[in-house]
């Protein structure tokens, strides 16, 4: 019997031990006219964002109260002046937790509509990988916490997004050095690409399809109000997304000659083939017979232009022109 009761003393001893979680409460006052969708939003901030579980609200009144960890609710407490404004404003709105991670509040004024404002949470979610994040829509505000590393990304991406929509945008790639302990110095990037010929949501749900499946890049989403394509990925990975969107986002005339991106290391080619005088039937097909006899899983078509978008080694990518060229389809 000593074996358990030893066993029993130590963890009475290990429970004493440990700090007890102290719960306070915090009260807010909204003073500003919200509705019933508005109160919502502001619940699921403090639940999501703030991390603090115990909230309710008087409708009739603005009256929040909020109970949890002391750290939550100071943060909580900072949130509910900076949303409670009819309009926002440009002021820099930061909070150091002490735990070290960092709040924002982001007005974004250019981003009106519903659809807009979750693409970018989208993004900010997929492409940012920032999970505690919401939006207050009455004054187009967004807010988060995370990591500096995380918060300054999705700082970058949302000064990319909250930008008017000019009538000849700017189609230069911004880029942006992506940091966290997650990529232990390897290099990591980001990029926004404007597009100027594939802006309808056909096609840019095409050019998607083809950077994921051909070019390997997961963390990639679409703001339509812009015909904008943020993504993230290894260098490698950006340089030859980069490539295929330089060629696929023709306003114009197809681009002449073969179209081919070779990886810096490894036998990784990728090719673009320009087609004629197909259907969009055939060249599903055409896509489907590739696959299957040169056993090239990384390819892709786009109807509009026809070109098909092929990945694999240099042996493959040449029996691929030869296939083509055999149904007398190859432009090049």
């Amino acid at each position: 019997m000593t074996r358990p009761i030893l066993a029993l003393l130590a963890c009475a001893v290990l429970s004493q031990a440990q700090p007890s979680s102290v719960t306070v409460t915090g009260t807010y006052h909204f003073t500003s006219p919200q509705t019933q969708q508005s109160l919502n939003e502001a619940v699921t901030i403090l639940r999501s964002v703030a991390a603090v579980q115990q909230v309710s609200v008087d409708a009739a009144t603005g009256v929040f109260t909020f109970s949890g960890p002391a750290e939550g609710v100071n943060f909580a407490a900072w949130i509910l002046p900076q949303i409670d404004k009819a309009a926002g404003d440009n002021a820099h709105h930061e909070y150091r937790l002490p735990s070290g991670d960092i709040g924002r509040v982001n007005f974004v004024p250019n981003v009106q509509k519903a659809q807009p404002m979750q693409e970018l949470l989208t993004i900010l979610r997929t492409v940012g990988d920032v999970q505690k994040i919401f939006t207050f829509t009455s004054n187009q505000a967004i807010i988060l916490r995370g990591p500096d590393w995380q918060v300054a990304f999705a700082e970058w991406i949302i000064d990319q997004i909250n930008q008017p929509i000019a009538q000849k945008p700017d189609t230069t790639p911004r880029e942006f050095s992506v940091g966290g302990p997650d990529y232990r110095g390897m290099g990591h990037g980001a990029r926004v690409n404007l597009l100027a010929g594939m802006t309808s949501p056909k096609q840019m749900q095409e050019l998607l399809t083809v950077l994921r499946t051909v070019g390997d890049i997961q963390k990639i989403f679409s703001y339509s109000n812009s015909h904008a394509l943020v993504l993230r990925g290894g260098d490698t990975d950006l340089q030859r997304a980069e490539w295929i969107i330089q060629q696929l986002d023709q306003a114009g005339e197809q681009p002449s000659g073969a179209r081919i991106f070779a990886a810096p290391a490894g036998d990784d080619v990728t090719r673009i083939f320009s087609l004629r005088g197909v259907t969009a039937q055939w060249l599903q097909t055409a896509v489907t017979g590739i696959r299957s006899d040169l056993n090239i899983r990384k390819i892709f078509a786009t109807p509009v232009p026809a070109d098909i978008v092929a990945r694999g080694t240099e042996d493959q990518i040449a029996a691929t022109a030869a296939w083509l060229a055999s149904h007398n389809a190859l432009v090049e």
